[in-house]
C-alpha cells in the first residue's frame, strides 16, 4: 500500500489547492522595497515584522516555505500515486513516441528543471 505524507498536503485524499499569486503592483511596493531594503541590510527580524503586520495584504504577492513545502509534498504525493497505479511521472513539455496511455505527465518548460 501507498505510504502519503500529509504535513502540507491531503493528496490524494482532497483536491489540491489552486494558487493565484500576483505580480507585485503600486499597492504592496512600499512593503515589498521595505522588505528588500531590510534583507540587503541583513535585519531580518525587522522584515518578519513588516510582513507580520502586512500578511493579509501581502499573502497574494509574496510565498513561503510554507508554500514550497506544499508544492513538494504534493508532488511526492502524486508520484506515489501514479507508481501505486503502475504509471510513470515525466516532467517534460513533449511527451516522447514511446509513452504509453498509463502514464501521468506533467507539461512544463524545461528551463524550469535546471
Amino acid at each position: 500500500m501507498a505510504y502519503y505524507t500529509h504535513e502540507y498536503s491531503n493528496f490524494p485524499f482532497e483536491i489540491m489547492a489552486l494558487h493565484n499569486f500576483k505580480d507585485v503592483d503600486d499597492s504592496v511596493a512600499n512593503e515589498i522595497n521595505q522588505i528588500k531594503t531590510l534583507q540587503s541590510q541583513g535585519k531580518y527580524d525587522k522584515v518578519n515584522e513588516i510582513i507580520r503586520q502586512n500578511r493579509e495584504r501581502l499573502q497574494k504577492y509574496c510565498h513561503g516555505a510554507d508554500f514550497i513545502n506544499e508544492i513538494d509534498e504534493s508532488t511526492r504525493n502524486v508520484q506515489i500515486f501514479a507508481i501505486s497505479k503502475k504509471q510513470s511521472i515525466y516532467y517534460l513539455e513533449d511527451e516522447p513516441e514511446w509513452a504509453t496511455t498509463s502514464d501521468v505527465w506533467i507539461g512544463c518548460k524545461e528551463d524550469i528543471l535546471t
